[in-house]
């Protein structure tokens, strides 16, 4: 006997000549599964690292250690980030290009890194022609909302609110409540689209 997707079945026991076969089964489940899982194993993973980076800041003293020792053990990794963000802020003569103006169509959209953040930062080419970026986290349960060029939303894959990217991310439809964290972004003389600081 083997046991189906839960998901599905709710455990049933049933047949090898019951299984579905592979071309069968519901590639979008099993993705949308998929991520959900890899993001649960990605928590787990920061905070064995944190804990980890934790560990290892304890053990760099005893207690024979004087305390600007261990204060310079602490401090190091909260001032690499910050040295690594001004380097990336520094190319490019102010910050890193998100995308090229050109390789943007109107009514699409690019994602874009935000650093020390899970979801990205999402770039649009709005119908009037000008460009709107908002970082991706939905206000209301945090999943990574995507542009729909045909709605011409930003649409929440979770509980299926929608943002208009036209109006500052503005709420279209519940459950969120709250607009879409918008971003600054300017477009440089070579089509260079770039986050105004």
């Amino acid at each position: 006997m083997l046991k189906k997707d839960m998901f599905e079945t709710g455990y049933q026991d049933i047949t090898s000549s019951q299984l579905e076969a592979p071309e069968q089964w519901d590639t979008e489940k099993l993705q949308e599964i998929s991520r959900r899982h890899l993001l649960k194993l990605m928590k787990a993973g920061g905070g064995v690292a944190a804990s980890a980076t934790l560990l290892a800041a304890c053990s760099f003293g005893g207690s024979d250690t004087n305390s600007s020792t261990t204060a310079a053990a602490t401090q190091a990794p909260t001032e690499a980030p910050t040295q690594a963000a001004t380097a990336t802020t520094a190319a490019s003569g102010g910050m890193k290009p998100l995308a090229k103006a050109a390789n943007v169509p109107v009514n699409s959209a690019v994602t874009f890194p935000i650093e020390n953040q899970k979801n990205p930062g999402v770039l649009v080419h709005l119908s009037d022609g000008n460009f709107a970026a908002f970082d991706s986290t939905c206000t209301h349960d945090e999943c990574a909302v995507s542009y729909n060029s045909g709605s011409k939303l930003l649409e929440c894959p979770c509980h299926g609110a929608t943002f208009d990217p036209a109006k500052d991310g503005a709420v279209v439809s519940p459950p969120a409540k709250e607009p879409l964290k918008s971003m600054k972004v300017t477009v440089g003389a070579d089509g260079a689209i770039t986050l105004a600081s």
